[in-house]
């Protein structure tokens, strides 16, 4: 019968022990692994969902300006703009060229009365009235269409390049506190057929109209 030395088999039983032990913290290892591996699933399908949801807010449609758009309305804004300065600057000039211009006098001549007066005394006085108690009524007449009245004093003006006469007006209204309309220009300067047909050069009377 072989017996075997006692510190051999207490060797062998410590080596099973390290085994099993080493056994157990591999299971430990891959139960935490399997663990980690779970997670970085759910992670993914998270982000999947987070993507697919972006990816339809981005595809789906919205009323946003192109650029091109953008740049059209930006140069009509520009392009009012300047309109607003030359017009503005027009009025400043024709300012300066009014204060450059003394006024012109101009005196227009009384009408004559169609009737002269009569006086008390005079034999058309004392002629007996023959006219009957009551005249025929007679239908009133319409009041004939009145016309602007103009002053005698006016300003002259030399039409400029780019002028109208409705900055004309503006300007002289403004400058010397006048309220000239349209038609007032226009019967002080009965030549003028057309007001948007005046040529560069042609002096046109401003009537001081306060």
């Amino acid at each position: 019968m072989l017996v075997l030395p006692l510190a051999a088999v207490e060797v062998d039983t410590e080596d099973f022990m390290q085994l099993r032990a080493r056994v157990l913290a591999q299971d430990e290892a891959l139960e935490s692994f399997r663990t980690a591996i779970q997670r970085l699933r759910d992670d993914v399908a998270r982000l999947k969902n987070e993507n697919e949801t972006l990816r339809t807010q981005v595809n789906a449609p919205r009323n946003y300006a192109t650029p091109e758009q953008i740049t059209r309305l930006t140069e009509q804004l520009r392009e009012v703009d300047r309109n607003r300065s030359s017009d503005k600057q027009q009025i400043l000039d024709a300012i300066d060229r009014l204060k450059a211009l003394p006024p012109v006098v101009v005196p227009v001549p009384d009408k004559p009365s169609k009737t002269p007066p009569v006086k008390i005394g005079d034999k058309a006085d004392k002629t007996p009235d023959k006219t009957p108690d009551k005249a025929p009524d007679k239908a009133p007449d319409k009041p004939a269409p009145t016309e602007p009245e103009i002053p005698a004093e006016y300003y002259e003006h030399v039409m400029g390049a780019g002028e109208t006469l409705g900055v004309i007006i503006e300007a002289y209204n403004k400058e010397h506190g006048l309220k000239v309309r349209l038609p007032h220009v226009m019967k002080a300067n009965p030549e003028i057929k057309d007001a948007r047909r005046i040529r560069v050069g042609q002096k046109i009377r401003i009537p001081m109209v306060k």
